[in-house]
């Protein structure tokens, strides 16, 4: 029932999935989106997938790969190019490839994860931010994994954010969602009073679609047939991704937690230590260049 005509709402990662869904339910009411994604195939595909889902006009599409630091800042250009107004920005893309066993090192020299799942969320955070303040009251919303939940004591490890000691892809997956929760916390701390709230969607298990399980070994195939049975639907857990981008009541709450459906939950202890959460800052506009 939101009325969200007049919004100008940006969905990472919005050619399938999550993104995808959370695109068709937003412009369904009413809100321009600008759907970004990777591939330019997949992103041109899933914008006419989306107008005709949603029958709306009111969607564009720009490319960015999140895994590059000048991919981001032309893909912010670009919407600031088009755009005087930000209203909602939901960092959805993520990056979280099983098959992967060693560090992917990028263009920027940062770990291809930590980069893509963490960094440069960040950095285009602080490209758009002058424009969400503008745009005040305005929204960031985050996003984390329920797998967090088996890490009860994960914390940051300063020593090895680019997997260079020891590397595990799930180890490396957790972490960069360990820090947008501990980022999420901190934003929301630097933005009190400027209109802009910081909330984090803690997505659980989710139907993936065929085509990102293609590559994987037959034992993982079996694994995600199984998880499929007990899991939710991309849309309806959409639906939490469009209740904190659009629901009322939430226009001065920031610095939450949140699972489906629309239900606070807690991170771990770690997660609120305003030291590491400092640090982390620090650490990641340094990544970032934007110091």
């Amino acid at each position: 029932n939101y009325n969200l005509a007049n919004k100008t709402i940006i969905v990472t990662g919005a050619n399938s999935g999550i993104g995808k869904a959370a695109s068709i339910q937003l412009a369904g009411l009413g809100a321009h989106v600008v759907m970004m994604c990777r591939s330019k195939e997949r992103g041109e595909q899933a914008l006419q997938d989306v107008k005709s889902a949603a029958k709306s006009d009111k969607i564009e599409l720009i490319l960015v790969d999140m895994s590059s630091q000048e991919a981001v800042r032309k893909a912010a250009r670009e919407f600031l190019s088009r755009h005087s107004k930000l209203d909602v920005v939901i960092h959805n893309a993520a990056n979280f490839d099983h098959t992967q066993k060693k560090p992917v090192i990028t263009e920027d020299g940062l770990e291809n994860v930590f980069a893509t799942n963490h960094v440069n969320i960040f950095l285009m955070t602080e490209l758009l931010l002058d424009t969400l303040k503008q745009s005040a009251p305005s929204r960031i919303i985050t996003v984390a994994s329920k797998g967090l939940i088996t890490y009860p004591f994960l914390d940051i490890d300063f020593n090895n954010l680019a997997g260079e000691k020891k590397f595990s892809m799930q180890h490396a997956y957790y972490q960069a969602k360990q820090a947008q929760v501990m980022y999420t916390f901190d934003l929301a701390e630097r933005l009190k009073g400027t209109g802009v709230t910081v909330n984090c969607v803690r997505v659980g298990n989710v139907a993936i679609p065929d085509t990102r399980l293609e590559h994987l070994p037959k034992f993982l195939l079996k694994m995600y047939e199984m998880k499929r049975k007990f899991a939710l639907t991309p849309e309806k857990m959409a639906e939490t991704y469009m209740w904190l981008a659009a629901d009322p009541s939430l226009d001065d709450v920031t610095g939450g937690y949140w699972d489906a459906p629309n239900t606070p939950v807690k991170a771990n202890k770690n997660a609120y230590n305003r030291e590491t959460q400092k640090r982390l800052w620090n650490e990641t506009a340094k990544l970032a260049h934007v110091v």
